[in-house]
């Protein structure tokens, strides 16, 4: 192995096994893949603690959330063999629903612009409250059940004309491959995705079957380290988030997703690009089908994270760089998604994360945090707006999603400078955020030589 290999194993894993150390977490997978080949696997800390397991690169760990991009593969497989439009209804793949499902297309349903929510998840049977319908995840349910459950949830708002971060939409969504193919979705996805780009572990989640290296969940409660608890069977493995797999699977993932073998390139092109709202806007985060683009120092991001069953993901490519990192976790609380930032500047210092400065324009950051509390609190003012920024954020519904999902405390908003004054730039400035969640919001606002907010764009890390 040459020096320079040599040394960045060493850091890297010096940097691993101290964020393993700092953030209490029982185990990492981690698989990072340049220009298409595999440049680091490997596992560490301990997959199950109770019999002291070591992580490996064959070490299975729960998808969580990342699932929803096999999940949006599937469906795009399905679309190329010409079995579903992504233009069509979903009415036409789940006649029974209700009428307003009939608005609601397959694209938007995969982009989180069609209107749906997300269940509450509960341990005993609950009202529904609030319009939030609840999924009691200690009871098994058929997918009709599931599709009936999710009939009785109101639409946030009309397809296409916002975003919102929806779980039931990729139940849905795995449900219609069902239909189609006859068969559960991960089967599709097996013999179509694992089995071809040699993915060869990687499977459907079970609580029942033998699962060789299957790693232990967990969780932090009161302070304390416990095990995941107990979800039926049928609510592990829907389609938007119940699949298994290893730091190698991934680092097969990334390969194929770096240089298309299987999958056709046009196909992935589809699954990456932004989706527009009905007026022409970018959805929220710039969400895709079943991925989130970003940016880290004006350097393209497209990533997904996911949390499920006392397991954490982080799924993240930076194409122009030719770099992919994956990082799993057995403990849902891990701040994961910074740590595949900080392997991606391991790898390329272009994409190391940002890094606090001086703040020696204090006045400036006031007037900022006094404007971030008054769009956390719902009162943001127009006039500190540009009428196009104005119209951005309040017609799209992006200040409610910003309050619904970044989980910004409001009253305790910390803002840590992270960039500000570089020309040409000189109006920018750039701070993180820390959340109730296990990453940081990082928010960049841009204002005109009027004092008025010009752009301004959030993003996880």
């Amino acid at each position: 192995m040459e020096e320079s290999a040599v040394s960045f194993t060493s850091a890297l894993n010096d940097y691993l096994n101290s964020e393993i150390e700092q953030q209490q977490i029982p185990g990492l997978g981690v698989a990072v893949v340049q220009h298409g080949q595999i440049v680091h696997l490997a596992g560490y800390g301990l997959a199950n603690i109770e019999h002291k397991v070591a992580v490996t690169p064959d070490t299975i760990f729960q998808s969580g959330s990342t699932a929803k991009m096999f999940t949006a593969t599937a469906i795009l497989l399905l679309a190329r063999d010409g079995r579903i439009d992504l233009d069509h209804p979903l009415t036409r793949y789940i006649p029974e629903g209700p009428a307003i499902w009939s608005a609601i297309t397959i694209r938007q349903m995969l982009s989180m612009t069609s209107g749906l929510g997300n269940f509450a998840e509960v341990f005993a049977p609950t009202p529904i409250q609030d319009g939030v319908v609840p999924i009691n995840v200690w009871q098994d349910y058929s997918s009709d059940q599931l599709v009936a459950l999710a009939a009785l949830s109101p639409l946030v708002f009309q397809p296409g004309e916002s975003y919102e971060y929806s779980n039931i939409g990729y139940v849905l969504a795995g449900i219609i491959i069902e239909r189609i193919t006859g068969e559960p979705y991960y089967t599709l996805l097996k013999d179509r995705v694992f089995k071809p780009i040699g993915m060869a572990t990687a499977r459907e989640a079970s609580w029942f079957d033998i699962v060789p290296n299957r790693a232990a969940g967990h969780s932090i409660e009161t302070g304390a380290l416990t095990s995941r608890h107990w979800t039926a069977p049928t609510l592990l493995r829907t389609a938007d988030g119940g699949l298994y797999f290893s730091p190698r699977d991934l680092a097969h993932w990334l390969i194929e997703l770096e240089s298309p073998r299987v999958l056709p390139p046009e196909l992935l092109s589809v699954m990456f690009e932004p989706t527009l709202l009905n007026n022409g806007y970018p959805a929220f985060n710039n969400y895709a089908l079943g991925w989130e683009n970003t940016e880290i120092r004006g350097h393209h991001k497209i990533r997904h994270g996911g949390t499920w069953d006392g397991f954490r993901a982080e799924i993240a490519r930076f194409p122009a760089q030719g770099v992919s990192v994956a990082v799993l976790a057995n403990i849902q609380e891990a701040c994961i998604a910074h740590v595949a930032q900080t392997i991606a500047g391991f790898v390329d210092p272009a994409l190391a994360p940002y890094a606090p400065i001086e703040d020696t324009d204090p006045a400036s950051t006031i007037n900022d945090r006094i404007l971030l509390r008054s769009i956390l609190t719902g009162h943001p003012a127009a006039e500190a707006f540009t009428a196009e920024a104005w119209e951005a954020w309040s017609g799209n519904g992006w200040f409610q999603q910003l309050i619904a999902s970044g989980g910004v405390n409001c009253t305790n908003s910390t803002l840590q400078l992270l960039e500000h004054g570089q020309n040409p730039d000189r109006n920018i400035r750039h701070y993180s955020l820390p959340t109730e969640y296990a990453y940081q919001m990082h928010w960049l606002v841009r204002r005109g030589d009027d004092g008025r907010v010009s752009e301004m764009r959030f993003s996880r890390t």
